[in-house]
């Protein structure tokens, strides 16, 4: 092709693709030209509006009928504030007292009903807050910020607040820890983390402790006993010669249900113990334990008492001395455990509670740690450079035997 076909050639396609482009603007000139636009940012600020939120931990607590047992108003309080210059601040004990018999559950299950202003300042920053109210109440707050003002977030639920003031009504069952008869204690606190910044947290004098027939779940509902159930079992607990000297002299009010379930295999039977607690008026000291209670757990067919162990201020099981020296004995004498020491030197590293499967309701489990590493027989895998540090050893109490024996080992460079 000559030069002058192809400059005569590009030109005629320019020219078409000219007339194509020109008719594209003048349709678009018949619908007229969008305004320019420019994103905005979200229009978001906070305000100090009140916003008014009721909480139930649990789905029970909202339809369950519930009688007022004592509020902070006939305790001679009136609202309570609290304000710090500091990350927390918490109010003394208040005492209220409940009646001589008072357990939680099976039949009376106690709540509390916390009612309370939190008002965060407009400058708080990224952060959490927890407001308590002891025993058996803690409501969460997130705060983050959005445009330069503060956005509130309860933790856990599905409410948020753009207000810096949110009135709170929050509701909870109390723990079986938190009853005892007689006198019982109340507080009120708040903390900060982080950036969150809290001007005050107001506690109405509303607040109360209430009760309700309704059980915390469907489960405990099958925890309850026939009154001739429970007349039999403390009988049998009460003939125990232990359980006799450990209540002697003391004051408790009596529960008595089916026991909770233990984890266990597929192909085990479950336990038909029923547990006797008795809810002490305050702590006493069972050996060196400071107990809340003692538990006692009995089977009906053998009419005998199967576990019994005292529970501890946090609410759990404990061994007494007497028990953790019951426990070095026996793990010392299993010839399993022997074979694994193999005569090497050892302290007692551990020594704690475990609960379930093989070790039964109550069982421990100690470590005996080496006094050096020393080398392993058989390298983990996943720890090639692995040395052997010390021994656990699994006990079930009851059964006054090791069940499992386990080699300790950790990376040592």
């Amino acid at each position: 092709m000559r030069l002058e076909d192809l400059a005569e050639s590009f030109f005629g396609y320019k020219l078409v693709i000219t007339a194509v482009l020109s008719g594209l603007l003048l349709v678009t000139g018949c619908f007229g030209s969008a305004p320019a636009t420019t994103p905005q940012p979200y229009e978001y600020t906070s305000n100090t509006e009140l916003k008014k939120l009721d909480v139930y931990e649990t789905e029970r607590i909202k339809n369950a009928e519930k009688r007022t047992v004592v509020t902070l108003e006939q305790l001679g309080y009136g609202d309570l504030t609290l304000t710090t210059g500091e990350d927390q601040a918490e109010t003394p004990a208040i005492e209220f007292t409940l009646p001589e018999g008072a357990t939680q559950g099976p039949d009376t299950w106690y709540l509390i009903n916390f009612h309370f202003l939190i008002e965060f300042a407009d400058d708080t920053g990224g952060g959490f807050c927890d407001v308590r109210a002891k025993p058996g109440a803690s409501v969460q707050f997130e705060t983050i910020r959005v445009n330069d003002s503060p956005y509130i977030r309860v933790t856990g639920q599905d409410s948020s607040s753009t207000s810096t003031r949110i009135e709170v009504r929050y509701y909870n069952y109390l723990s079986l820890n938190d009853i005892r008869p007689g006198k019982n204690e109340l507080s009120f606190a708040f903390r900060e983390y982080q950036g969150a910044n809290v001007m005050s947290v107001t506690v109405y004098s509303d607040t109360a402790i209430e009760v309700t027939d309704t059980t915390p779940s469907s489960y405990d509902e099958g925890l309850t006993l026939s009154q001739e159930e429970q007349e039999r079992a403390r009988e049998i607990a009460f003939s125990d010669p232990r359980v006799y000297k450990l209540a002697a002299g003391k004051e408790y009010a009596v529960r008595t249900t089916r026991a909770d379930g233990l984890i266990r295999s597929a192909d085990d039977p479950p336990d038909d113990d029923i547990e006797v607690r008795l809810a002490f008026t305050r702590n006493y000291m069972i050996d060196d334990v400071e107990a809340a209670a003692l538990d006692i757990f009995v089977d009906l067919d053998e009419a005998a008492v199967t576990d019994l162990f005292p529970i501890g201020t946090s609410g759990m099981p404990e061994l007494t001395a007497s028990a953790r020296e019951l426990v070095v004995s026996i793990a010392l004498a299993d010839a399993g455990v022997q074979q694994a020491l193999a005569g090497r030197p050892y302290t007692i590293g551990y020594l704690g509670i475990s609960m379930g499967g093989p070790v039964g309701r109550l069982g421990a489990n100690v470590l005996f740690a080496f006094d050096m590493p020393y080398p392993l027989e058989r390298q983990a895998p996943m720890v090639p450079d692995g040395k052997l540090t010390g021994v656990k050893a699994f006990v079930n109490l009851k059964e006054g035997k090791v069940v499992q024996v386990d080699e300790e080992s950790a990376p040592v460079n």
